[in-house]
């Protein structure tokens, strides 16, 4: 008994047309395979929704789009609940800010999203103008830019390091673990810095170095296994799996 070339289905002899992909029986034809594979691809395209066939370009336009409805809403809705119930405006500004440096944020992610060093400068920039502003709503500079913004420029510098680590790894495997766990275990011990110059005006660190010397053993350990398995370890020998 003969079988559909394109979805394998059992056909009686009679049969021009699969009962189930609904394709042309096709026999003894010189190009086969490639008529196959035009079929294949004929079928899979009629189960594309619309949003699969637009192009990268046309995506992050509907992506900003899509952003720019919510968060404008997310910034509207507040300041119209806040002026009818207090006939000013007082605990929007906070809700406006923050949507409003959320959509610079993703605006930017939408453009920048292949250029990690741009991006990350324009979302420190954004973020440290958002907490001046929330310092100037206090009516004092304080923890926003002597803390906010140092804890912000660590953070952002860390992760920058970070990229550029794994962007130009030849391998990645359990390496790039390895460098995340040290990025923590650095990240945490420069937050505890700067706290303690925020709140004593000297540097102490306690709790931050618990944490490093717990982190620092896990990643020599998945280093040591990534360099193993990179000379060709067995990964069941190496555990001693049968």
């Amino acid at each position: 008994m003969k079988t559909c070339n394109y979805c394998g289905v059992e056909l009686e002899e009679n049969m021009n047309f699969c009962p189930l992909c609904g394709e042309p029986v096709i026999e003894n034809h010189i190009n086969q395979h490639e008529l196959i594979r035009i079929k294949k691809q004929e079928h899979q395209g009629k189960f594309l929704s619309d949003y699969q066939k637009l192009s990268g370009s046309e995506k992050r336009k509907i992506f900003r789009e899509v952003a720019g409805i919510v968060f404008l809403s997310a910034m509207l809705f507040p300041f119209i609940i806040d002026f009818i119930v207090d006939t000013t405006i007082t605990w929007s500004r906070y809700s406006i800010a923050v949507c409003a440096v959320l959509l610079v944020n993703t605006t930017m992610a939408s453009y920048w999203l292949k250029k990690p060093a741009l991006l990350l400068f324009g979302s420190f920039v954004s973020t440290s103008g958002l907490l001046v502003f929330l310092d100037i709503l206090h009516g004092s500079i304080g923890w926003g830019v002597k803390l906010g913004i140092p804890l912000l420029f660590a953070a952002y510098l860390i992760i920058y390091g970070l990229i550029l680590i794994v962007k130009h790894a030849r391998k990645k495997g359990l390496n790039i673990i390895a460098f995340f766990v040290i990025a923590l275990g650095l990240l945490s011990m420069v937050t505890e810095g700067i706290i303690s110059l925020y709140i004593k005006n000297q540097l102490e660190l306690y709790w931050s170095i618990i944490v490093v010397a717990s982190v620092l053993p896990i990643a020599a350990f998945l280093f040591f296994i990534y360099y193993r398995l990179k000379k060709g370890t067995d990964l069941k020998k190496f555990f001693h799996v049968n």
